[in-house]
């Protein structure tokens, strides 16, 4: 079985659906008693199923689904491209648009030392420090991929166009610049983060 949600709608309303082979649907409501054990009061109304069918009918004429194949592959290789160039940035890897952006400890001692205070305050900390100048200065939204980890999440909508993925790439290239230089704006709140983080853990 396999749960949908979220995005089926283009986002305008709530929906969800849940894709089973026959034979599994056909065991799960096999007779009147079973099946309202999975009933819903508010499932299946007609808004949020016009809306499902008219986001397939879109990604379906607009060719949205090989369009983020081929522009996931272009924000890929552009972004594994800058590994040599940033001390930080360890791995590009991803399906799609969806992308994982690792990051590590540098070489540089000087650097090395200040990933170690932010990881000493709270592991995965430098990630925030490459998400928060994306969104404030390049309008960019990502998102650390889980607690505690170097890892940023970058899901683009499967919208973009060949200009958003040079604008994604420049704003990386941009921000991972600032952060190899000390001091700077990027290390002065990682400064400051570090000092709400031990502040809260007191």
């Amino acid at each position: 079985m396999v749960l949908l949600a979220k995005t089926l709608s283009g986002g305008h309303v709530p929906v969800a659906a849940l894709l089973a082979r026959k034979k599994v649907f056909g065991k799960v409501f096999d007779s009147m008693e079973r099946a309202v054990v999975h009933g819903s009061t508010f499932g299946g109304n007609d808004l949020a199923m016009a809306a499902g069918i008219a986001t397939l009918d879109v990604l379906a004429a607009e060719k949205l689904v090989d369009k983020a194949a081929h522009l996931g592959d272009r924000l890929l290789r552009a972004l594994a491209a800058m590994i040599p160039r940033h001390e930080f940035l360890k791995d590009v890897r991803g399906k799609g648009l969806m992308i994982g952006i690792e990051f590590g400890p540098p070489q540089s001692l000087k650097l090395k030392a200040s990933w170690h205070v932010l990881e000493v305050a709270k592991e995965g900390l430098f990630c925030q420090l490459i998400t928060m100048p994306l969104f404030k200065d390049h309008k960019i939204l990502s998102q650390v991929a889980s607690h505690g980890g170097h890892t940023i999440k970058l899901l683009p909508s499967l919208v973009i166009s060949s200009a958003d993925c040079e604008w994604i790439v420049s704003a990386f290239d941009s921000v991972l610049t600032d952060s190899e230089h000390l001091p700077g704006a990027i290390w002065s709140l990682g400064k400051a983060l570090v000092g709400h983080t031990i502040r809260a853990s007191a």
